[in-house]
């Protein structure tokens, strides 16, 4: 099993649990908005790649600081 599987695995675990959250939490609101069901649960697959952006983005710096320092 490679490190993309486990990622990708990881990824849609979250998205799904993500989603699963908002649709219990929008049914125990009783929101019966489509467009904000469709906008929750588009956030709730894209959250994710964000949070890795930006933690590949700290750890780039974190290594381009480190060269630069030494």
């Amino acid at each position: 099993m490679d490190i993309w599987t486990v990622i990708i695995a990881v990824y849609i675990f979250t998205s799904i649990a993500a989603i699963i959250m908002t649709y219990c939490e929008q049914k125990r609101k009783k929101i019966k908005s489509p467009l904000f069901s469709l906008i929750g649960y588009f956030l709730c697959t894209v959250w994710p790649v964000t949070v890795a952006a930006v933690l590949v983005a700290i750890g780039h710096e974190a290594l381009v600081g480190k060269r630069s320092n030494s």
